[in-house]
């Protein structure tokens, strides 16, 4: 975090939020496994801050604002302290939820609490292009390639596709987080069909 399997084994994409438990391709909720559409989560506290403020998905996928302890905080959609009518919902008793789901083309959706915009309590979803994730193996070496989307990127690698035991490992894209390509050259290489990979927009 729109979770594209493909060989090598099931290769996917992933928001950060996602990462907790990865299980077969079905989803108890929309988003919150590896099923499409994703739900990119930002939770509320007794701080005067979004966790995280600033969220990236693509066109098609949700956020949830998520309230953790009661409060009076809010999320509503405008700048400048100034709603424009989007969205504006409540999250003052804790375990209230709000889900949105975010269609339009590709652009920045500033938010804010309307309580606390004065103190800084503000963020934005960026909403972009869909993301093209690809595999290629050469003599043994698998080199992934993605285009579309935005931010900073993470790979996950994992003989299991539950990302779990010795090894799994975080690996950087080439040319750092911001790359769009990564060349597999961790020792052994993985037989075809023997390895997960999981592209993450944003865990930094």
């Amino acid at each position: 975090m729109s979770i594209r399997s493909r060989s090598l084994r099931v290769l996917g994409l992933v928001l950060p939020a996602l990462l907790a438990a990865v299980g077969p391709l079905s989803a108890v909720e929309p988003g919150i496994d590896i099923a499409a559409p994703r739900v990119a989560i930002t939770t509320v506290d007794g701080t005067l801050a979004f966790h995280p403020a600033r969220v990236t998905v693509e066109s098609g996928d949700y956020v949830r604002w998520s309230a953790l302890v009661a409060s009076n905080h809010t999320t509503t959609s405008g700048s400048n302290c100034l709603a424009d009518s989007l969205w504006d919902a409540p999250l003052g008793t804790a375990g209230t939820n709000f889900t949105r789901l975010f269609a339009e083309p590709p652009q920045g959706f500033p938010y804010f609490c309307r309580n606390h915009c004065s103190f800084g309590m503000v963020g934005l979803v960026t909403l972009t292009t869909a993301i093209e994730l690809n595999v290629n193996d050469t003599a043994g070496t698998p080199r992934l390639s993605w285009t579309g989307g935005g931010g900073s990127y993470q790979v996950y690698r994992s003989d299991t596709p539950r990302f779990t035991g010795p090894n799994t490992a975080r690996l950087t894209p080439d040319g750092g987080s911001a790359g769009t390509t990564l060349t597999d050259l961790v020792s052994p290489q993985p037989a075809a069909g023997a390895v997960n990979y999981y592209l993450v927009l944003n865990l930094f």
